[in-house]
Formats: C-alpha cells, sequence, structure tokens
C-alpha cells in the first residue's frame, strides 16, 4: 500500500485513515479509538476481527494469536499485524477504557543501545536513547523490530521519555533472545514501535497500590511503583516480586534501596524454592496473604501468562479489589 487507506468499524461504521506501513492497530489508536488489545505483538487474540470487506497483508503470518480454527475461516484477522491493501471494513468490539483518550499514539522511532548489563544469567538490562523523547504511561511496552522482521513487546522500567530502560528473560530458543542476548551491543541502533499497553498507572492514584511482578514482568511494575511514589500525596505502595530460586534473584539491592528511601514503599521478595531474605512461595500466593490487611486497593501485575491466570480469580474472590481496578500485562 503507497496511499492511506480509509478502515471502517463495524457494526457502528466509525472510520479512520490507515497510512502506509501501519497497522490497523497503530492507525486506529492513533485515531483515539478504544481499540481491543493485549499484547499488541501478535501472540495473543485479543485485537482479534472479522476482515468483512476488503484484504489485508500480515506482519507475521503464523501469529499464535490466530487459531487453526481462526485461518480455517479465512476472514479472522489480528489487527495488530494487519497491513490493509486498500480500504476495509472490520468488525471489532471496541472497548470502554479508562483514560483510553489519554493514551499516547504509538509510532515507530529509532534509538540507540547506551547500555548493556547481564544481572544474572538468562537476564539483561539496557537502555536505549530515541532519537526523540517519547512519552509513555508508566507500565506501557514498546515494540522492538528483531533482524529478520519479528516483532516483540518489551516493557519500560523507567519513567522518563529521554531514555527507555528495559529488563529482558530469555526464552531458550527464541530468535528475538538469540538477537539479544548474543548480538546486541552498546552502540546499536535498534527499531522500535509504541508505546503500548493499558496496564499502567491510573493517576491521581486513591486506594493503596499492589504490584505483583514475576521476573521480567518486574520491569513495567518499576515502572509504575517509580511513577506512584513520585505522587506527593500518593497512598502506599507494596511492591511483590518473585522467582523460582535464589540464583534468579536479580536487582534485590536496587529494590532495597528504593524502599529504603520512600517511607510509602514496601517491598517483599518471594522465592519459590527459598532464600534468605525473601518469603517461600510463589508470589502471588504470599502477595494475596499480605493483602489480607487491605480495605481496598488498585491491583497490577506482570509476568508470565501461567502467573497471571493462576492469580487473577483469587484476587477478584478477595473482595479487596474492584474487578475494574486489576490492570495486568501477560509476558507472553
Amino acid at each position: 500500500m503507497t496511499r492511506p487507506v480509509t478502515i471502517t468499524l463495524a457494526p457502528g461504521g466509525e472510520s479512520f485513515t490507515c497510512g502506509p506501513g501501519e497497522t490497523i492497530l497503530r492507525a486506529g489508536l492513533a485515531a483515539g479509538f478504544a481499540m481491543p488489545y493485549e499484547c499488541a505483538s501478535g501472540s495473543c487474540s485479543s485485537c482479534k476481527g472479522r476482515l468483512q470487506e476488503g484484504t489485508v497483508d500480515s506482519l507475521w503470518a503464523d501469529a499464535t494469536g490466530l487459531s487453526e480454527r481462526d485461518r480455517r475461516k479465512g476472514d479472522r484477522i489480528l489487527c495488530c499485524q494487519a497491513l490493509p491493501e486498500g480500504d476495509c471494513t472490520v468488525q471489532v468490539r471496541l472497548g470502554q477504557v479508562e483514560g483510553a483518550r489519554e493514551e499516547p499514539a504509538p509510532s515507530p522511532f529509532t534509538a540507540t543501545v547506551e547500555t548493556f548489563e547481564r544481572l544474572v544469567p538468562g537476564v539483561i538490562a539496557f537502555d536505549c536513547r530515541p532519537v526523540r523523547p517519547v512519552p509513555f504511561l508508566p507500565g506501557q511496552f514498546v515494540l522492538l523490530q528483531v533482524p529478520g522482521g519479528e516483532r516483540r513487546a518489551f516493557s519500560m522500567a523507567n519513567t522518563e521519555a529521554e531514555t527507555l530502560a528495559f529488563i529482558v528473560k530469555e526464552k531458550p530458543g527464541g530468535h528475538a533472545s538469540r538477537y539479544l542476548f548474543e548480538e546486541l551491543a552498546a552502540g546499536d541502533t535498534v527499531n522500535l514501535e509504541g508505546p503500548y499497553g493499558r496496564a499502567y498507572l491510573r493517576t491521581p492514584p486513591e486506594r493503596e497500590i499492589v504490584c505483583v511482578a514475576g521476573g521480567s514482568g518486574l520491569a513495567p511494575m518499576l515502572s509504575v511503583v517509580r511513577a506512584a511514589i513520585a505522587e506527593p500525596d500518593a497512598p502506599p505502595v507494596r511492591l511483590f516480586f518473585g522467582v523460582n530460586s535464589a540464583d534468579e534473584l536479580f536487582m534485590a539491592d536496587e529494590m532495597r534501596a528504593l524502599a529504603a528511601r520512600h517511607d510509602r514503599l514496601s517491598l517483599t521478595l518471594a522465592v519459590r524454592d527459598g532464600a534468605p531474605g525473601a518469603a517461600t512461595g510463589l508470589v502471588g500466593d504470599v502477595a494475596l496473604a499480605a493483602m489480607e490487611g487491605l480495605a481496598e486497593c488498585d491491583f497490577y501485575m506482570a509476568g508470565p501468562p501461567g502467573l497471571i491466570d493462576a492469580i487473577l480469580r483469587p484476587v477478584m474472590r478477595s473482595g479487596k479489589v474492584r474487578p475494574e481496578r486489576i490492570f495486568f500485562d501477560r509476558f507472553y
């Protein structure tokens, strides 16, 4: 596609313009629509729609967000992967997202890797300086294009627009992991797109904030925590971070120092197999037990799908959190 086209949303008839190289999701968000999505990288099915008119190309033809049944139907698309080849009509269910109109519009940009550090085996941290400041909401993520065309989502661990800080856990055998862990170095230029994500800090905070992170899910939770404790009149913040074994525990000293500087922040480390100075058990179980004394809170969590899915129902049953005050980011 070399010219802008029109995307019409069914059944309401709303429409917006999609430019060359833009996915339907990115263009819809930029136009201010509460398009449904979660990972924005093709791994889930949250942005799935039905193509009623027109044709699209796909950034990732084998995206796992489409099932074999979807592919047999022939008219199911992932809006985060769909590049329209002309005017299209797509049936999607627009959401009612608090603050959606205030979300920064995603766009592509380049950045230079400034620092690169190996935290523990299988976990790296690196900072990028974008060619222009990229404002984002605490807890959001960007898509990083890996050589070969794949795009993977990585959350920011900081809050500043001038530098983007990332924490990444290795996925054995993954193409993106091989690039990040074996090839990426300080001074490299990377192609990014964003910001995306709806598990961001809602402001001004009115209830105690509970943040639960597993593995590299710590990145967006650190961003949420840092922004929350910067609010002068914000309520207390509780951060729970969990890993499986003591040798996987990273950034513990940095988190303890952050808690020591801010009276309103409490930190609990959880190690499934046990470790000195940490609670023993799964981080979700540890967090739920510690929430017994809370009357009500806003609940944020990020980590692997297994962690998120295991804790969602117990959190809702606890009566401590309203369903609309639960915000999460699955790390596929």
